[in-house]
């Protein structure tokens, strides 16, 4: 029970920086979200805006805790370290 809760954060923690990323996309290029990113890119700020989506993380999380359901709370939080370390090798590569 506990594993299934920690994977259904770790999900929730990876699918929702993706959502908040493409809603950005929409209202930016009307949902080309592959051209959104190499415009990005091409400003060299496409790091700055991911990890911004991977901000979103922050409420879910902080609701988790508030509601003391640690196992999703735990699960968001790893994705969203493992999302950092991506962005980061993102930007020093």
């Amino acid at each position: 029970m506990q594993s299934k809760l920690f994977l259904r954060g770790s999900i929730f923690g990876f699918i929702l920086p993706s959502l908040v990323f493409l809603l950005c996309s929409f209202f930016e290029f009307k949902g080309d979200f592959i051209a959104f990113y190499y415009q990005l890119e091409a400003l060299h700020v496409h790091t700055h805006v991911l990890s911004l989506c991977v901000l979103s993380n922050l409420l879910p999380f902080l609701i988790f805790i508030k509601k003391n359901r640690i196992f999703p709370a735990r699960g968001i939080l790893m994705s969203t370290i493992i999302l950092a370390i991506i962005i980061t090798l993102d930007k020093l590569l």
